[in-house]
């Protein structure tokens, strides 16, 4: 036997892309408003300001290298490079453009596009100066595993070019002078994408909600189905009186003959039908009462035939 497939529900899918819409569209709105806002100067600007939220821009001369590889991997296996994190200066120019000795070290998240431009400021003395946009945000705490086991390892790379070896102090001074926190690039590139995606998710759901609605409202609307009715205790069946019906809207009874003839006469005639099996329901009696057989003998409207069915009911009067 074959499986029948579930269709899955059209609200719920209209919520999951919703509010996935919705995240996507708050996303892009934040990052416009960020990087259209004040940016903070991290060429420039003193270390106190570098805060984890803070949209800033500046140009990047001086940097130490990649410390982190960001990697796609299948199956365990590394299938591609996406990016690298930088170990950059900021905080070391004057506004005058003069150099500062209290320069800082911070973390950069780059995209794999821009791995040439910071290795260039990392190994050559005359490369061309990076100009950034981004958002500061805190390490992870892998991140920032990865980031002290670098700075480490500089250190110790560079007391063996200066011959002497390192102590703990140099450790704690180096790690002292990097910022527990990297700069994620973002430029209008990504708010403009994520606004048309999340405008897309949205209208998405709205046009699931709208079809599932006017579905939902086509299957309430359907026709009740020909010869039904329902009967009002008057002798009528919803509310139009029926030829072949008699009834007693006061003590509860309701008696219906229903008959056909070859002739198409009309009239009273006995019935040649053996009697059906009675119905056991004690609120209910397939015989008729004697006052109801004779109002049915006087009922004009009887119809006969040589085969003729019959059917009948009445309610039981309450005691």
């Amino acid at each position: 036997m074959a499986r029948t497939k579930k269709k899955g529900n059209p609200i719920v899918s209209a919520v999951v892309f919703g509010i996935f819409g919705i995240v996507l569209l708050f996303l892009g709105i934040r990052t416009f408003i960020g990087l259209h806002g004040k940016l903070l100067n991290v060429t420039t600007c003193d270390e106190s300001e570098v805060k984890p939220g803070v949209y800033v821009e500046g140009t990047l001369t001086y940097g130490y290298g990649a410390y982190i590889e960001k990697t796609t991997t299948y199956n365990h296996v590394v299938t591609k490079t996406d990016g690298y994190y930088y170990l950059v200066d900021i905080c070391d120019k004057n506004e005058d453009g003069s150099k500062r000795d209290t320069s800082k070290w911070i973390g950069i998240s780059i995209s794999k596009s821009d791995d040439a431009k910071f290795d260039a400021i990392s190994s050559a003395d005359d490369a061309e100066p990076v100009y950034i946009t981004g958002v500061i945000r805190k390490n992870s705490d892998k991140v920032q595993g990865f980031l002290d086991d670098y700075i480490t390892k500089y250190v110790d790379a560079y007391a063996q070019y200066y011959g002497y070896t390192p102590t703990s102090e140099d450790y704690a001074t180096a790690k002292a002078e990097a910022f527990p926190y990297y700069i994620e690039m973002v430029d209008s590139s990504d708010y403009i994408f994520k606004l048309v995606l999340g405008a897309v998710f949205l209208l998405a759901a709205v046009i699931m909600i709208l079809k599932a609605t006017r579905s939902k409202n086509t299957i309430s609307a359907s026709a009740q189905p020909a010869g039904t009715g329902y009967y009002d205790g008057t002798g009528d069946f919803n509310g139009v009186y029926t030829p072949g019906s008699t009834g007693s809207p006061n003590n509860g009874s309701y008696t219906q003959q229903y008959g056909t003839t070859n002739s198409g006469s009309y009239g009273t005639a006995e019935q040649t039908q053996a009697p059906q099996t009675s119905y056991s329901d004690p609120f209910y009696s397939q015989q008729p009462a004697a006052s109801e057989q004779d109002a049915h003998a006087s009922n004009p409207y009887t119809t006969t035939s040589s085969t003729t069915s019959s059917s009948s009911f009445s309610l039981k009067k309450d005691e």
